[in-house]
C-alpha cells in the first residue's frame, strides 16, 4: 500500500525547516540513547511536538532515520569537499580528505555517534549510495596519482578500504577524547609515506 506522502505536493520552505528539524533532533536521541531507542515518541519530546507531527513528515522511522544519514554525509561534504577539490595534486587531495575527515568527526561528535548507532543496526554501510559515491572518490583520486607518478604502484582498491577502515577506527578514537589534530596529522604522514613514489 503506498504512503500517503506519495501523493503530496513538493514540501514548501517551511517544511523543509521542520523536517530538518525534526533529523537534527533524531540526531541527539540517537546519539544519547542509541539508535534502537529512538522511537518516534522520543524524538517527538525531544522536540517538543505531537507525534504525528512526524509521523507527517516521515512515513516511516526508517525515512527518519535515512534522513539523518544523509544529513551527516552532506555535512562531511560540505566541511571536507572543497578541501579536497581546493587540493593542488591527487597527493595533497587525498591528505585533505584524510585529515579533513578527523577533524570533521571532532566538530560533529554527536552527528558521528548517531551515525555510527546507525549503521550499527541497519543494513550494511556499504550498501549506501553516500559510502559508496565516498569510496569511489578515493579510488579515483589513488589512481590519479598513480597516473600522474605521485603514488606508487599499489592495489588501489585495497588501500581505499585501508584508509576507509584508518578512518572508522579514527571517529571512535576521537569520541573517546583524543587530540584529533594529533590524529589526524599521524594518519596523513602515516598514509603520505604508503602511498608515495619512491622517487617523491
Amino acid at each position: 500500500m503506498p504512503s500517503p506522502k506519495a501523493d503530496r505536493p513538493e514540501p514548501t520552505f517551511i517544511q523543509n525547516a521542520r523536517r530538518e528539524q525534526l533529523i537534527h533532533c533524531a540526531v541527539d536521541v540517537i546519539a544519547e540513547a542509541g539508535a534502537e531507542k529512538a522511537s518516534f515518541v522520543r524524538i517527538a519530546e525531544r522536540a517538543g511536538i505531537s507525534r504525528g507531527v512526524i509521523s507527517y513528515h516521515f512515513g516511516t522511522r526508517e525515512e527518519l532515520l535515512d534522513g539523518v544519514v544523509q544529513l551527516v554525509y552532506a555535512l562531511g561534504e560540505q566541511e571536507v569537499g572543497p578541501l579536497v577539490r581546493a587540493a593542488g595534486s591527487s597527493r595533497e587531495a587525498l591528505l585533505e580528505f584524510i585529515g579533513g575527515s578527523v577533524m570533521f568527526y571532532a566538530a560533529y561528535p554527536r552527528h558521528m555517534k548517531a551515525l555510527s548507532a546507525i549503521f550499527a543496526t541497519a543494513p550494511a554501510r556499504g550498501e549506501r549510495s553516500e559510502h559508496g559515491a565516498e569510496m569511489l572518490e578515493v579510488h579515483g583520486l589513488l589512481e590519479s596519482g598513480q597516473r600522474t607518478g605521485e603514488f606508487r604502484s599499489f592495489d588501489t582498491r585495497i588501500m581505499a578500504m585501508t584508509i576507509r577502515a584508518a578512518l572508522d577506527a579514527a571517529v571512535w578514537q576521537v569520541g573517546a577524547g583524543d587530540d584529533a589534530v594529533k590524529l589526524a596529522d599521524e594518519l596523513r604522514r602515516t598514509f603520505d609515506a604508503a602511498t608515495r613514489s619512491d622517487g617523491r
